[in-house]
């Protein structure tokens, strides 16, 4: 074979896997970050069960009372919660926040928050629901109920069986 021939064939093999190594790089970038509690502990995106991920500030009312509702649907253990302090805090800060408001579920390190798929949101309190697959399939904005929380859960379950 000439070897203009050959280079025409490289070219050809190169726009051809082109798009198949563009999908590897692709499903690689997608794999769910993960992140780290005050506590220490890491934790993974994605999970065997649902998580919620809560948005808070201390000087944000609706967020404090919540947080009740919040520790007792972390209690239940039927799904993981999660608390992101929606301001900047040191770890020690956020572990004197924990314990002045009775927080029972792991809060995140300000620094693990670089990594999430997901930003501030632009009102407080904000939740998210995620599957067990990672992908947010619901935003809420606003105080949350325990009936509230299991409503979603049990909508969001049926739709994925």
């Amino acid at each position: 074979m000439p070897l203009k021939n050959k280079s025409l064939v490289l070219k050809l093999l190169a726009c051809a896997l082109l798009p198949i190594l563009t999908l590897i790089v692709m499903m690689n970038l997608g794999n769910k970050p993960s992140f780290n509690a005050v506590s220490g502990q890491s934790y993974g995106w994605k999970s065997q069960q649902w998580t919620l991920i809560n948005y808070f500030a201390e000087w944000c009312k609706p967020c404090l009372e919540e947080l009740p509702e919040l520790n007792a649907l972390a209690q239940a253990g039927e799904l993981r919660v999660f608390g992101i302090s929606y301001d900047s805090l040191s770890d020690q800060e956020i572990l004197d926040l924990k314990a002045r408001y009775g927080i029972q579920f792991p809060v995140l390190k300000t620094a693990s928050l670089e990594s999430l798929p997901i930003g501030l949101p632009a009102v407080l309190p904000t939740t998210y629901l995620l599957s067990p697959d990672g992908d947010i399939v619901d935003v809420l904005h606003g105080k949350v109920t325990i009936e509230g929380i299991e409503a979603l859960l049990a909508k969001h379950q049926h739709e994925k069986t």
